[in-house]
């Protein structure tokens, strides 16, 4: 009996190892040049835009494979160079490393030690297409030839596939057109009469313009864009049509459709037309101490503060009476019930001034790019400074300087020696137009002027300043920065009049509504 089992189990075990040799064997046999390679194609790609495939699938026998692009060909079968190759890339499988937090002692590796790492391999973007955001490839057909390795036991296994991935980009339609002004007269009787054309900023270039409405009464120009009155138009009365623009690809038909770009007011005579002005980011500069670090709209950064009584500091009672009388301008939003006029008084109460002082009141960083097509874009604010007198060779003491930065990153502006930081900055006092009250209120006001300089304010006029932004400036980061520092070291007093200090008076400065302008350009 003892014997039979003896043998159950030799036969158990000769069973056991002939069907393994057998299932190795079987995917020993697997093993080969891959084949049968896929990718799902995509039809619907864009010029510039950035492209990823899926994962394809191919068969190697389980062993991990490497993908690489051989060539690209356009439909008309010609190949893309070096340069545009560059373009695209291919995702190859990952390895992580797995811990075993409690390996058990039975698991061991070649050199008998526990094992506490597992190597796993991650095939998520193995063989993955991409195509890089902001390439030049034109609208078109394009097949990628693909050579897929693997290796196994120090064997190299290798096939090419011709044509294996198609990828179609299509013309990047347009997102946005701009008609400016959005309002325009047609006069009807004047042949003549047509609105400008439209701006056209993004697309490929190769559209026509058709209309999606108004056809009885409107005609477009296909090649320009430019709207005139529909030639068996009868005038019967004023009337204003908004159309629906269509723009049409003409390398493939596709339509962008465009609704409330333009609206066309229709006379029998010439009539001005409203344009339209956005008052934007109008902070109330609402804060509550005499020396904040910041409040609505604002932060500050004060590196000296001398004999300061306030810094940007909420504007008191007590504040200079042509301050306290001006009258806010008729364009102030009526929510801005909290407006709010900083202060800063750069003397002691015993009215000297010490130096150094330096101080910079920074603005909330803007968008300005939805509008830099059609709108013509500016800052402003109002600024006055009082008690101020200069030295006795003629230097201000305290300079009041107006900054911008187009790609401000948040943070300090300076550092203790006095360097620009996070952002290029430039001064733009002179190029500020200026227009100084003839009251004290700040409701008149004289000629206008270009540059600001300290000595312009003087203890009864207040300054309306702009700033005209130019196209090349509008950016995502835009920042305006307000900076009060001194051009001297020691004490100062009235006519020196106090031991041991020169001529001189720092002075209050005071800066109220500071907002942005978009106007329709014409």
């Amino acid at each position: 009996m003892k014997n039979q089992n003896l043998l159950l189990l030799l036969c158990g075990i000769l069973i056991w190892v002939t069907t393994a040799c057998r299932d190795a064997l079987k995917d020993f046999n697997k093993i080969g040049n891959p084949s049968d390679l896929r990718y799902i194609a995509i039809m619907d790609a864009r010029e510039g835009e950035s492209v990823s495939t899926v994962a394809p699938t191919v068969e190697t026998g389980g062993l991990i494979p490497r993908f690489e692009i051989v060539s690209v060909r356009r439909g008309d079968g010609s190949l893309l160079g070096d340069a545009q190759l560059n373009y695209f890339s291919v995702g190859t499988a990952s390895t992580v490393n797995i811990a075993i937090t409690n390996p058990p002692e039975d698991v061991v590796d070649e050199n008998g030690n526990p094992v506490t790492v597992v190597v796993a391999h991650n095939p998520r973007s193995n063989g993955v297409i991409s195509v890089t955001s902001g390439n030049d490839l034109s609208p078109d057909d394009y097949y990628f030839t693909i050579r897929v390795t693997t290796t196994a036991e120090e064997t190299q296994y290798s096939t090419v596939f011709e044509d294996a991935f198609h990828l179609r980009v299509n013309p990047l339609l347009p997102s946005l057109i701009v008609y400016a002004p959005k309002n325009q007269n047609l006069v009807y009787g004047d042949a003549n009469s047509k609105t400008k054309a439209p701006i056209v900023p993004n697309g490929n270039p190769a559209i026509h313009f058709a209309l999606g409405d108004h056809t009885d009464k409107l005609n477009i120009d296909a090649e320009t864009g430019e709207i005139s009155l529909a030639s068996g138009y009868v005038y019967t009365e004023k009337e204003s049509l908004t159309p629906i623009i269509h723009v049409v690809s003409d390398i493939n038909g596709e339509i962008a459709v465009f609704e409330d770009v333009v609206t066309v007011i229709i006379t029998d005579v010439p009539e001005t037309m409203p344009i339209e002005t956005i008052y934007f980011f109008y902070p109330t500069l609402n804060t509550s101490t005499a020396k904040p670090l910041g409040g609505e709209g604002f932060t500050v950064q004060t590196f000296d503060q001398g004999s300061a009584q306030r810094i940007w500091g909420a504007g008191t009672a007590n504040s200079t009476y042509n301050a306290s009388l001006f009258k806010k301008p008729d364009f102030r939003p009526a929510a801005n019930t909290a407006q709010t006029m900083l202060e800063t008084i750069t003397g002691a109460a015993t009215g000297i001034t010490k130096g150094p002082f330096n101080t910079l009141m920074v603005t909330t960083t803007q968008d300005l790019t939805p509008f830099q097509y059609g709108y013509d874009l500016s800052f402003s604010f109002y600024y006055l400074t009082t008690f101020w007198q200069a030295m006795s060779d003629g230097t201000i003491p305290i300079e009041f300087e107006v900054y911008i930065s187009t790609d401000y990153t948040g943070g300090d502006l300076q550092d203790a020696q006095g360097n620009w930081l996070n952002g290029t900055w430039t001064k733009v006092n002179a190029a500020l137009r200026n227009r100084q009250s003839t009251s004290l209120t700040g409701e008149n006001w004289g000629e206008e002027t270009l540059g600001l300089t300290t000595g312009q304010a003087t203890n009864t006029h207040w300054l309306q300043c702009t700033y005209d932004i130019s196209p090349e400036q509008i950016s995502s980061h835009f920042t305006v920065a307000f900076r009060l520092t001194s051009n001297f070291e020691g004490d100062l007093s009235n006519n020196g009049s106090t031991a041991g200090t020169q001529q001189g008076r720092g002075g209050r400065h005071y800066l109220t509504d500071f907002h942005y302008k978009a106007e329709e350009s014409n």
